[in-house]
């Protein structure tokens, strides 16, 4: 007979999980203690992952209960069954599960509204458009915004117009966006960024030019059909 005292539940279910890491450890590729470190961060990843996952979850079942409530007999089911939401859906989780910025998530949320109610987008610019709101940062979109409408969004913003009647757009893209102000480079990529992808035109931001110039909008047809694609019921206080 051992004399041997077994294992108390707990105790037993702490050794088990230390077997079980450790044996990952033992597997691994890379040295013992640096497997037992992937091992954790990878639980911990786990986990946020799993919070976002569940927070977007949310956020999609208030987007499929305000299209029930506007769309006559519209039904959750329809929505799962409609291969163009499940397309969108699907991409549009990917996107918001690998993001915390709450900008991104009511673009996902807007897109997907306005899918639900029939947008007319061929099918390959949506998937176009979803991924412009995976690639493109919080910046990109309000600058674009401004672009598409400069005085309106200083108005918007509770902001004065600057006093100036010929001059280069920097100075008037500097007093909308002060935290901009000390990072010209900056404002390049974001201006350059949307030139490529064609959404917006040249903006000439050290071109002089006269205040109706300053004034313009810059944003093209297809910067504006992107707009549109992401502004809905769950736009947010860009303030």
């Amino acid at each position: 007979m051992s004399d041997q005292v077994p294992d108390l539940p707990e105790e037993r279910s702490k050794k088990r999980t230390a077997v079980e890491v450790a044996s990952e450890g033992a597997l691994g590729a890379i040295p013992f203690i640096g497997s037992l470190l992937a091992a954790s961060l990878s639980a911990y990843f786990s986990a946020t992952q799993e919070n976002r996952t569940r927070e977007w979850m949310e956020e999609m079942a208030d987007v499929v209960q305000v299209l029930i409530d506007r769309v006559d007999d519209l039904e959750a089911a329809n929505l799962a069954g409609n291969p163009v939401f499940y397309d969108a859906a699907v991409a549009a989780a990917r996107i918001a599960t690998a993001t915390s910025s709450e900008e991104k998530h009511r673009a996902l949320q807007n897109a997907l509204f306005n899918i639900g109610i029939g947008d007319s987008l061929d099918a390959d610019k949506r998937v176009i458009f979803l991924r412009y709101v995976d690639e493109l940062t919080p910046s990109h979109i309000r600058f674009m915004r401004f672009l598409d409408n400069p005085t309106g969004w200083f108005e918007a913003h509770g902001l004065a117009w600057p006093s100036v009647y010929m001059g280069g757009l920097m100075s008037v893209v500097e007093v909308a966006f002060p935290e901009w102000r000390t990072d010209e480079p900056f404002i390049d990529t974001i201006a350059n960024d949307l030139v490529a992808r064609g959404l917006i035109d040249n903006p000439g931001l050290r071109t002089v030019m006269t205040g109706n110039g300053l004034t313009a909008q810059r944003t093209k047809p297809k910067g504006r059909e992107f707009m549109g694609f992401i502004t809905g019921p769950f736009d947010a206080d860009e303030g």
